[in-house]
């Protein structure tokens, strides 16, 4: 057979270990995650509710490596110390079939977390911010009935508001900065005014009545009928449009949005090479030289974009993977620190394996991701290096460990 009595014991073990330490470390992160949403977004209690089960898939790829860990590290921690180890090799049993369990362990629970990372999570992104954003009215009435005003950092628009009566917004005063320097140069006020979401364009759009505007060149301190400002959704409440966002892309939509890049750029480069090829020449006019130099300028290719947009999505096609082969690593570096450690307590395991190796791991993986999107080392190097570290790290220890 496959497995053994022994090693279906040993995996039934894990399971139930991982299970257990899955629920609770996704509890903390779901708990965290659930007042960061509600007090930045100021959702409701029902709001938050609903949301719930959208927020589980975006912790696993996190909680699963961590959780595999702790679990290989408790068991094999606990056969060792309750001396099952020694017994099992006294009996003739090789230690890399005491392996086997957490191996397949390791396997089912990368395998798990790649599918997530590929599909599952990009749309349950996708779908917690259109359940965030459909509810946007109600969001951004209660904030401004909370806080007398609309005011996000970094936000162009500014809006304060005596008093809110439903879907009426009483006394609104709406004021615009100004692009060119510090003060606002557009100020309206109005008696009354209502709120509107509008999707498609990822706006807010203040519809007033009748109100007086100051600035406009039309309309410097005149009586104005039925004016509509928009603005944009606040990002810090409803997060950046996903149509922006490579995490929020599944894995075929990453690889369609590199070959658009790839042929953008070719667009780009051959719109502006034919462009140089239209020199007026000398006798040309001044004003068409001008113009010549103008539309030479708006299609010069912006390389250092394209360059950052493509590192971006590139470094997101390696991390996926990266992060579901990192719990094959941590399964590698449990069980032997684990049957080294010789403890059954849980909080000796935590300190002896689960911290330094989560401590080491991931900041590796969050400055490889960083050095490749900026461009200082290829994706395909510096996004693996915590893996290629930790499974360094893994062959030395379980070498040593078949030595003994």
């Amino acid at each position: 057979m496959f497995l053994s009595i022994i090693n279906r014991l040993i995996l039934l073990e894990l399971i139930k270990v991982f299970l257990m330490a899955l629920i609770a470390l996704t509890g903390l992160f779901l708990l965290a995650g659930l007042i960061q949403e509600a007090t930045q977004r100021g959702l409701s209690l029902t709001q938050v509710v609903s949301i719930i089960p959208l927020l589980i898939p975006n912790t696993l790829p996190y909680t699963i490596p961590a959780t595999t860990l702790f679990a290989t590290c408790v068991v094999y921690g606990r056969m060792s110390h309750d001396n099952e180890i020694l017994v099992l090799k006294a009996a003739g049993v090789n230690i890399l079939h005491m392996l086997k369990p957490a191996l397949i362990l390791g396997v089912l629970t990368s395998m798990t977390t790649l599918y997530m990372s590929l599909d599952v999570i990009p749309r349950t992104q996708r779908q917690l911010r259109i359940k965030v954003v459909s509810d946007a009215e109600e969001v951004l009435y209660s904030m401004i009935k909370r806080e007398g005003a609309l005011r996000q950092p970094g936000m162009q628009y500014v809006m304060y508001v005596r008093e809110v009566q439903g879907k009426r917004l009483l006394d609104v005063i709406f004021k615009r900065r100004s692009t060119t320097g510090p003060g606002y140069e557009v100020v309206a006020r109005t008696r009354e005014a209502r709120l509107r979401i509008d999707m498609e364009n990822n706006q807010v759009l203040v519809d007033m009545g009748r109100c007086v505007v100051f600035g406009e060149k039309d309309s410097i301190g005149a009586d104005v009928n039925d004016r509509v400002y928009p603005m944009p959704l606040p990002e810090s409440m409803f997060g950046k449009d996903q149509r922006n966002r490579t995490n929020a892309l599944t894995w075929d939509e990453l690889k369609s949005r590199q070959n658009e890049i790839a042929t953008e750029i070719l667009a780009s480069i051959e719109r502006f090479e034919a462009l140089k090829q239209r020199d007026p020449g000398p006798s040309a006019t001044a004003e068409e030289r001008e113009q010549h130099q103008k539309a030479l300028k708006g299609a010069e290719f912006d390389t250092d974009h394209w360059q950052r947009v493509s590192r971006n999505i590139e470094a997101e096609i390696q991390v996926r993977p990266a992060l579901a082969f990192g719990c094959l690593c941590f399964v590698l570096i449990g069980c032997p620190v684990g049957i080294w450690a010789s403890r059954s307590d849980y909080l000796s395991i935590f300190v002896v394996c689960f911290l330094p190796t989560v401590f080491v791991y991931y900041p590796l993986l969050l400055a490889g991701v960083n050095m490749a999107k900026d461009g200082k080392f290829p994706a395909e190097i510096s996004v693996w290096t915590a893996d290629i570290v930790l499974g360094f790290i893994a062959f030395l220890l379980i070498w040593r460990l078949l030595r003994r």
